[in-house]
């Protein structure tokens, strides 16, 4: 039981490969398992929404997934063949103002790939037998390629292995919800259209078998005509194989002869789980992903929203782990990411079961589109910020301190800090990318040395008292002799900020801001930091 291994991750998809990877990046030994003999080769989930490129970026692969995947600014909804809305995600104000769409394969593959860089390897194919948890270890039976076991103890487990985890299995943690009681199919094919190829099409209407029942199809493109279909089916009983035939036929009816199928390359039949479990931690067993939560495709929400718990819990992981925090900060990730789970499957289900089930539904769209028509400026930006993740606010934290000491306009705690673009190519996320937390500290604008000074008082207090933990920027509009000095030459970041006297954010490693104020002293901002958990000089 002595020298456990710090983390065993179980589960090799994309949340579990991002885990690996954070961990990597932080020099946290860990094990990462899977029972499968080779990464997924289907499609599966094809969305990486404009937060996940976000995070990508910060750990500097992000232009990686840019070369091989396919962007799309629009999410465009239909009655049958007459569109009523259009959501772009071309946010001015963005960096990566898209989604991007690319097989899960894809994302394994440059996953993999990338923590390879590490000396890191998935171990295939290597199955879970049992977990137990006792003197804060975890002890895990696992079974290796060769059919022997092993025994790890591990401080920590994190489980990351689906919707139907063995870890959760084991350890007896009930998964509570319902399934959506209809059948969909799934597909990739060659489509000839000519409907924008860097825009996703959804079709809805009243069923021609079942006029009960709602009809919908969607079309995400993925590049060089190459299309994935979901639609829902009218089936008395489960099937388990549908004809290239079936899809052709379901494409040209429901999208009113938009799409012409040419070839289908795979076809599947999927139910919708909206499921999730009470507490995302188990004493020293974490679950993140489909493991902890599962729901509708609706808006590609599923494999984001894991690669989110992934990077929510690695940083905090690696900081108790190198003893640079209080255990206390690991209870944060259930308080951050269950609520926001909770709202994403509520919400998920809700619109699937309205679409599905709720006779009124089209009425009740086309009402809806006609009320973001008239201000589409404010709307789109609201729907675009939801389907994207840019807009999750983590409101009852502890590790946040919501006491409000900047201007109402400014991002606030508990909120994701802000990307400016600068003098472009330049963004305010470049100087972020780093493993620590950032301090910046804002001159404000029309600077005088009294202001100057207290800054600087600021910055070399953090610099002796927390030189590991936290990186701090000087953000001024004129250049000033410090070190890591952000020129805001255009005053960008400043107005993004909503700006104008100095004030300091501390932005935590997932980009999230842990604290703000207009008191630029050291007693307020220290105050914060020993109620934080992290461990200074």
């Amino acid at each position: 039981m002595n020298n456990p291994l710090p983390v065993l991750i179980v589960g090799a998809g994309p949340v579990g490969l991002l885990m690996a990877c954070e961990l990597a990046r932080r020099g946290v030994s860990f094990r990462i398992i899977d029972a499968k003999p080779e990464r997924t080769t289907a499609s599966n989930a094809t969305w990486i929404q404009t937060r996940t490129i976000e995070i990508l970026d910060l750990m500097g692969i992000a232009d990686r997934f840019l070369k091989v995947s396919h962007r799309c600014d629009a999410v465009n909804l239909y009655h049958r063949d007459t569109q009523l809305l259009t959501i772009p995600f071309d946010l001015s104000f963005l960096t990566h103002p898209y989604v991007l769409m690319l097989a899960q394969s894809e994302t394994e593959r440059l996953l993999i790939a990338y923590l390879k860089e590490f000396k890191c390897e998935v171990e295939r194919p290597c199955k879970l037998i049992d977990v137990k948890q006792h003197d804060n270890q975890v002890t895990s039976t696992i079974e290796l390629k060769n059919g022997e076991t092993e025994i790890i103890n591990s401080q920590f487990l994190v489980a990351c292995d689906g919707a139907n985890s063995k870890v959760r299995e084991v350890c007896k943690i009930h998964f509570l919800g319902q399934d959506v009681a209809e059948q969909f199919m799934v597909a990739d094919a060659n489509i000839n259209s000519s409907l924008p190829s860097n825009e996703i099409q959804m079709f809805f209407d009243q069923g021609t078998i079942l006029p009960d029942k709602g009809q919908l199809l969607t079309a995400f493109p993925l590049g060089d005509k190459k299309y994935r279909i979901t639609a829902n089916l009218y089936q008395s009983h489960p099937r388990q194989f549908f004809s290239p035939q079936e899809v052709q036929e379901a494409v040209h009816e429901r999208t009113y002869g938009n799409y012409t199928v040419n070839s289908v390359s795979w076809i599947s039949p999927f139910w919708i789980h909206s499921k999730e479990i009470e507490r995302f931690s188990q004493g020293s067993i974490f679950f993140a992903g489909d493991a902890a939560h599962t729901h509708s495709p609706a808006g590609g929400q599923g494999m984001n929203t894991g690669m989110q718990d992934a990077f929510n819990l690695a940083w905090k992981l690696a900081l108790v782990i190198n003893h640079k925090a209080s255990p206390s900060l690991l209870e944060s990730y259930h308080s951050e990411r269950y609520p926001i789970v909770n709202e994403i499957v509520a919400e998920t289900e809700k619109l699937t079961n309205m679409a599905l089930f709720d006779k009124t539904f089209m009425t009740k769209l086309k009402s809806f589109s006609r009320k973001v028509s008239r201000s589409p400026v404010i709307m789109q930006k609201k729907l675009s910020m939801q389907i994207s993740q840019l807009s999750t606010h983590y409101q009852n934290s502890p590790i946040i301190h919501y006491v409000k000491h900047t201007g109402l306009t400014s991002p606030q705690p508990g909120e994701r800090a802000p990307d400016v673009i600068m003098n472009p190519p330049a963004h305010l996320y470049n100087f972020l990318r780093n493993t620590s937390h950032n301090a910046l500290l804002f001159c404000g604008l029309l600077v005088d040395e009294t202001k100057l000074k207290k800054i600087l008082t600021l910055q070399q207090w953090l610099k002796e008292n927390y030189p590991e933990l936290i990186k701090v920027h000087v953000v001024s509009e004129k250049t000033v002799d410090v070190e890591n000095n952000i020129l805001d030459e255009n005053k960008a970041i400043h107005q993004a900020y909503h700006i104008e006297t100095p004030a300091v954010f501390i932005v935590r490693p997932d980009n999230y801001i842990a604290y703000c104020s207009n008191d630029v002293s050291t007693f307020s901002l220290g105050e914060f930091l020993k109620r934080y958990n992290l461990v200074g000089l």
